[in-house]
């Protein structure tokens, strides 16, 4: 039986819980045959996870998940499969994004101190170890200190838009997201497509380049995913999925290896990319 891939993973090198070499031998241990790995805005974990790849028997698919904006405030997801996650221009790019994610953290913690929550940037910061900075971390700190009782509730309570320690991220244009990913060789692809549910954007980022939508996602309903995947093929696109673990304790329950995609969905994101070939092929993945 063909071994699945899951091609929307976080690590410590964003927001996640497990550093990119746990997330590789976990998905070995859950029997993946492949692992995408897509931090938000940076690209610092994948050298590290090509390398453990190696070891346990895994195809590491080099990836990234970029927020952008649309119009006034539609924000968007785009993954980049395959990339060339050396190209000086795309990391750059990404150091950008990164520092602004910096001061968005350090914004938060302000917000925060100023209704009398005493939580700290250098706490903050050490929790990331020294990944790109994000709401995560931030909802980390607060259960610490006893703010709130788990990661969701401090979202729900002080994170998200309308909360006191909520702060408006930096994102790039859509189409510049998308170009990003283009310049470095890569598949661009649009992220948990049900939940945008704007097909007319699709066909806009199709125009543009865009060859992949992920159309298995946690968030999608059985009737989005069927829709999705019927889209899919109707404009030849390679139909994408994964868990969009972050393995967060009290956070989303989502687990390595929770959605997952045939194998065959990797070979068509590397035959579509113009990124050098970023390592090794185990051969009972073939």
């Amino acid at each position: 039986m063909e071994r699945p891939a899951d091609l929307h993973v976080h690590t410590t090198a964003s927001d996640g819980a497990l550093t990119p070499t746990q997330v590789v031998r976990l998905a070995a241990d859950v029997g993946l045959a492949a692992i995408g790995i897509t931090d938000h805005d940076t690209v610092a974990g994948i050298d590290e996870a090509l390398e453990a790849g190696k070891s346990a028997g895994v195809v590491v698919v080099p990836g990234v998940e970029i927020s952008a904006i649309h119009g006034h405030n539609t924000e968007v997801h785009i993954l980049g499969y395959y990339i060339d996650h050396r190209n000086r221009t795309l990391i750059d790019q990404l150091d950008v994004l990164r520092n602004a994610r910096a001061l968005r953290g350090r914004k938060m913690v302000e917000r925060l101190n100023a209704v009398g929550i005493p939580v700290s940037f250098e706490r903050v910061s050490e929790i990331a170890q020294g990944g790109a900075i994000g709401r995560p971390h931030v909802a980390r700190a607060l259960v610490e200190i006893g703010a709130a009782s788990t990661i969701d509730a401090a979202f729900g309570r002080y994170l998200q838009e309308g909360a006191p320690g909520y702060v408006e991220r930096y994102k790039v244009s859509l189409l510049e997201a998308v170009a990003m990913v283009l310049r470095a060789g890569g598949v661009a692809c649009c992220a948990h497509v049900a939940k945008l549910n704007r097909d007319e954007l699709l066909v806009e980022l199709m125009r543009e380049g865009m060859r992949a939508i992920e159309v298995r996602h946690p968030d999608h309903s059985p009737a989005g995913t069927k829709y999705y995947e019927q889209f899919a093929a109707k404009h030849n696109l390679i139909p994408t999925g994964g868990s969009d673990a972050h393995c967060i304790e009290g956070g989303k329950t989502t687990t390595v290896g929770g959605i997952t995609v045939p194998f065959d969905i990797v070979e068509r994101l590397q035959a579509e990319s113009r990124a050098p070939s970023p390592g090794v092929w185990p051969t009972d993945a073939e």
